[in-house]
């Protein structure tokens, strides 16, 4: 049996012999995690943060007092850290995934705020975060955009530890009709802080901090009002491949 942790919400879905067949359960640390634990936790906690982390998913142009977009993503993340899962889990985790809903609003002088949300039916874990971006350039015609974010990740629900992520970063971007590409780089600040019995022997976890840069890019498709925008990111080892599917107006 192979799993594949997505979150919505840090959910364990487990692909059975039937195709098609999947069930959900929710993150878990093995009692039987044994010697090494903490360095196998450290190694998940990397491939969370990578897929976690407040994803761009749009130009660096700010939108205007009037302008607010809503849209729906999925971020795909495949793991680098498999015999870590297996250790720390007793499953074999071939990627971390998220889906969920955005949204985002312009307000005065080139600012535009931004937040995501994700719960996973049938379990009590979310996964939700908040952006803060200012455009330095707010991009026309014939001058790019440059803006600055910064953003916070958290989830709730998730019994063995809790998680948090803060993050800063960069981007570019230039508009040529309908298409939009865009660039950036940044720094991610993230912490996971085991709960309950795992911080206890046998298991004896202790919090860990993932700091990590990264890299992404991107191109917006627009069908006034419609938006397409798939993304690629890097952060350390990991890379993310993101979709948004959205409108604006």
């Amino acid at each position: 049996m192979r799993r594949h942790l997505l979150i919505p919400g840090l959910t364990v879905l487990a692909l059975t012999q039937t195709p098609g067949a999947f069930a959900g359960t929710e993150f878990d640390i093995s009692a039987d995690c044994g010697a090494g634990c903490q360095a196998a936790f450290e190694g998940a906690v990397e491939d969370i943060s990578a897929a976690l982390n407040y994803k761009a998913l749009a130009p660096a142009e700010a939108t205007g007092l009037l302008g607010i977009g809503i849209g729906a993503f999925m971020t795909y993340t495949p793991v680098e850290n498999d015999d870590a899962w297996k250790q720390l889990t007793g499953s074999n985790v071939d990627f971390v995934g998220m889906a969920g809903v955005s949204v985002a609003k312009g307000l005065p002088f080139g600012i535009d705020v931004g937040a995501f949300y994700t719960a996973v039916p049938d379990t009590s874990v979310k996964a939700y975060g908040a952006e803060i971006r200012y455009a330095i350039l707010e991009g026309g015609i014939a001058e790019p955009a440059l803006a600055v974010r910064g953003a916070y990740t958290g989830t709730s629900g998730i019994d063995d530890f809790d998680y948090e992520a803060y993050s800063l970063d960069v981007s570019l971007s230039k508009g040529f009709t309908f298409l939009t590409p865009y660039i950036g780089a940044g720094y991610v600040w993230a912490t996971a802080t085991p709960s309950g019995s795992v911080t206890e022997a046998p298991l004896n976890l202790s919090e860990v901090e993932v700091d990590k840069s990264r890299i992404y890019a991107g191109l917006r498709i627009a069908f006034i009002p419609f938006e397409l925008t798939p993304q690629y990111e890097r952060q350390g080892d990991n890379s993310s491949y993101s979709l948004r599917f959205g409108f604006s107006f």
